[in-house]
């Protein structure tokens, strides 16, 4: 690493310290929530394939020689996660209930959401979690990471975690979808984070697949987001103690 390198580096790092100061005040305390109970008996499931239509563009490798303690950390190349698809089905899209829950209350997960960093990476790239619900956020690495979230809808953030073990939790109290997620001091590094105002969402893993259980009888919106392809939608309806499968299709760029 040259030497105007480090001094650019000791700088950010500086500048994070003192962000990283002023942002550690204490989290307000948590609201009461009384939810509308969802009968169990006449509860049921929808089924979420998301497909991807079109050719599949050859990922970008990540270059991280900038920072050698990350690129020591894996022995294979390391490549853009912007795009994943595998036999048509595509992962990293969230999927959600969108509209026909309204006038239903639900308490956010007791557990938090977690966005880890390892290998100077965002773990997992896109995460979801309920309005209220605690996200937390760690750094598994020996290299110091700032995260940097740029909503457009929520405050926006930016706090240090200088070493490993480091955490610090956030929540938010009103739904955003793909909040991107970033570190200054490596670049590469972007994830997103999805603010859900239900309990009925998902983020669809290799097989493209999202199950919502436990959903009260009713007529839906369900919706797709990706982070390069957008968004898309479907109107379903599910009869008490149904299961509906749901395919929704997400395109490329021709």
């Amino acid at each position: 690493m040259t030497q105007a390198r480090r001094r650019w580096r000791s700088a950010l790092l500086s500048v994070l310290v003192g962000l990283a100061a002023c942002s550690n005040s204490p989290a307000p305390p948590k609201k009461t929530v009384v939810p509308t109970p969802v009968d169990p008996a006449t509860a049921g499931t929808i089924h979420v394939e998301v497909t991807y239509a079109g050719s599949v563009p050859t990922p970008n490798s990540i270059d991280m020689r900038s920072a050698p303690q990350c690129a020591a950390a894996h022995t294979e190349p390391v490549y853009n996660q912007s795009l994943l698809v595998q036999n048509g089905r595509l992962a990293n899209a969230v999927v959600w209930i969108k509209d026909g829950l309204q006038n239903w209350v639900f308490a956010p997960p007791a557990q938090p959401a977690v966005i880890d960093q390892q290998g100077c990476l965002y773990v997992p790239h896109v995460a979801a979690a309920m309005v209220d619900q605690t996200v937390e956020f760690r750094n598994s690495d020996r290299e110091a990471h700032n995260i940097h979230g740029r909503p457009s809808v929520e405050r926006a953030w930016n706090f240090l975690l200088g070493r490993p073990g480091a955490s610090q939790t956030l929540s938010f109290d009103k739904p955003e979808v793909g909040i991107p997620v970033g570190c200054d001091i490596h670049p590469w590094m972007r994830g997103y984070l999805s603010i859900l105002p239900n309990p009925y969402f998902a983020v669809t893993p290799a097989n493209g697949s999202a199950t919502l259980s436990q959903v009260p009888p009713g007529t839906y919106v369900v919706s797709v987001w990706h982070e390069t392809l957008g968004t898309a939608e479907q109107r379903v309806t599910l009869e008490p103690h149904g299961s509906v499968d749901v395919q929704i299709a997400l395109a490329g760029k021709s």
